[in-house]
């Protein structure tokens, strides 16, 4: 749980400075977008390349030379403010909270943008325009924009559950039929 307090302290502060960086309102969503993208590309290569983390963390290799890694690994996505950040994780041995704070920053920018992130879990595949379908409708019923993250489920048997990060809403046959055997047997 303190670890959770602690990415979201990094996470917002890295939001904050990145809306400080930003020339007006209307300017401010591309560079918190960058700033987004950058991050979860950096994440998705610690991911992938495991010993990158323990390298940053080694306290015998230089800092010059974490600082190149760290631009490396970012790629395209490359802004000194990022790489400052994750700089900063590395000299106060935060780099165990980054998917952590990956995850609260994307919140920021969700909240910032008015989008609801959503798992939606269903029974059966879902066409193209079937999940389009559904995204407008919980655009509509949320009266926000959806991102969804779509998984199939089978055990669901039919309908489906959607979660946000602080709700779920079972629509499931399965789950309908746990309601009516707690009704049935009074749990």
């Amino acid at each position: 749980m303190k670890d959770l307090v602690v990415a979201q302290k990094y996470a917002h502060a890295l939001f904050a400075e990145a809306q400080k960086e930003c020339k007006g309102a209307q300017r401010c969503a591309p560079t918190l977008i960058a700033c987004q993208q950058g991050l979860e590309e950096f994440i998705r290569v610690a991911r992938l390349r495991g010993s990158l983390i323990q390298i940053l963390s080694h306290p015998f290799i230089a800092v010059d030379e974490k600082k190149r890694l760290i631009h490396a690994s970012l790629g395209d996505h490359a802004m000194a403010l990022l790489e400052r950040f994750l700089l900063l994780l590395v000299e106060k041995h935060r780099l165990n909270l980054l998917f952590a704070i990956g995850q609260e920053f994307q919140a920021e920018v969700d909240r910032f943008q008015n989008v609801q992130a959503l798992k939606v879990r269903i029974a059966f595949p879902l066409s193209d325009s079937q999940q389009k379908d559904l995204q407008g409708k919980l655009e509509a019923w949320l009266k926000s924009k959806v991102r969804m993250e779509v998984q199939v489920d089978s055990s669901l048997i039919g309908g489906l559950v959607i979660e946000t990060r602080h709700h779920v809403l079972d629509q499931s046959l399965q789950g309908q039929l746990k309601k009516l055997e707690g009704v049935l047997y009074g749990h």
